[in-house]
């Protein structure tokens, strides 16, 4: 954690300006920036992902700072990960940014070298980010190392919202052919009588971190206690719904669902799912599971999974592609995972785990710091 000495603001002479860590007194500065560079983000979204997040002390975030105005800032998103049995303050990048006027003048660079050598002495253990390519290029010059990508799984419920459609006729078409195809495929899942579901509005904490518990993958991930789910799905730009599998009355599994209005339509991201490795009983819940979530987002131009919590088999039956293949391979963004020790130099294994290798993580969407 920063210390008083090292929260010493730093001033460059040649340019004047400061790189500092962010301050209370920096919250309509930072808002202002942020609203112009990326805009429609509250002040509720922003207590929720660094005033209220529980994980840090403080706001993780370190400024850039010009005749008393904020003009750059590098946030993070702090978690508490675990790796077989230890567990590990991680950080990721989110939301950088630098005001269209102070570009091209090595502010990331700075402010991430301030992150790192503050963290250095303790605070954050690694970093692991999902950034953009430009992104990617900055954190490259610092010593971060790409780990590969992480797999996605999508159900294309409404083609016509991701594709040049000529006219309204094409488009009721493609949207036609689409849902005829998806129920076919889960005419194809044996659904399970015995298997009950149920659906919360309400964060059942408690309950998914009993899931989580039951078999904890032995991967890098974030650690799933009720802490941890009371805070992640609070985001307020996405409305969360949570679903829960018994069998004789015992909760077996659980899935999370985040979905929220885009230009394209309503889109529903399964944002988690527990326990995170299966066994007998999970595994007959799951496609329960799926089939009513899937029933109760209907109205989605899409619906993603990440990662491998869910059987890739059963997403395929259930209509679901993975990105990393044809059809959807040369039409999806790769999501690449870039990751660091903290300080850069230091150690890249976790509990005897290599950073850089993406076998060595177990990730769902709720490591994704937008969702």
């Amino acid at each position: 954690m920063p210390t008083e000495t090292t929260t010493v603001e730093r001033r460059q002479s040649d340019d004047d300006y400061t790189i500092r860590w962010y301050r209370p007194e920096d919250r309509e500065g930072f808002l202002t920036l942020h609203d112009r560079v990326f805009s429609g983000f509250s002040a509720e979204w922003f207590d929720w992902k660094f005033a209220d997040n529980p994980y840090l002390p403080e706001a993780p975030i370190v400024v850039a700072e010009r005749d008393g105005r904020i003009v750059g800032a590098r946030p993070n998103l702090a978690f508490q990960m675990r790796a077989g049995d230890t567990y590990h303050t991680a950080i990721q990048s989110c939301d950088t940014m630098v005001h269209e006027d102070h570009r091209r003048r090595g502010l990331f660079s700075r402010m991430s070298q301030r992150l790192f050598e503050d963290y250095a002495d303790g605070g954050a253990d690694f970093t692991f980010n999902v950034p953009n390519q430009m992104t990617t290029a900055g954190l490259a010059k610092l010593g971060c190392e790409i780990a590969g990508e992480h797999t996605t799984y999508y159900r294309v419920q409404d083609p016509a919202a991701y594709a040049d459609v000529a006219n309204r006729l094409a488009a009721t078409a493609g949207r036609l052919a689409a849902r005829t195809y998806l129920r076919a495929r889960g005419r194809r899942v044996d659904v399970p009588d015995e298997v009950s579901v149920t659906r919360h509005t309400e964060i059942p904490a408690s309950t998914l971190a009993r899931l989580y518990r039951r078999r904890p993958p032995t991967e890098i991930h974030a650690y799933r206690d009720e802490q941890f789910f009371e805070y992640r799905f609070g985001n307020p730009r996405w409305e969360y719904t949570v679903y829960t599998a018994r069998l004789g009355g015992r909760p077996v599994a659980g899935v999370v669902t985040g979905t929220r209005e885009t230009e394209s339509g309503p889109v529903t991201n399964v944002a988690d799912a527990v326990p995170l490795v299966g066994d007998a009983e999970r595994d007959r819940a799951l496609p329960a599971l799926l089939d009513r979530l899937l029933a109760d987002h209907t109205d989605s131009t899409v619906i993603a999974v990440r990662g491998d919590a869910i059987p890739p088999a059963l997403l395929a039956a259930f209509g679901f592609h993975s990105d990393r293949r044809l059809p959807l391979r040369p039409l999806a963004t790769p999501t690449t995972m870039i990751v660091s020790p903290v300080p850069p130099d230091g150690d890249w294994r976790v509990a005897g785990r290599d950073l850089r290798d993406i076998s060595n993580w177990r990730p769902t969407f709720v490591e994704h710091n937008t969702i």
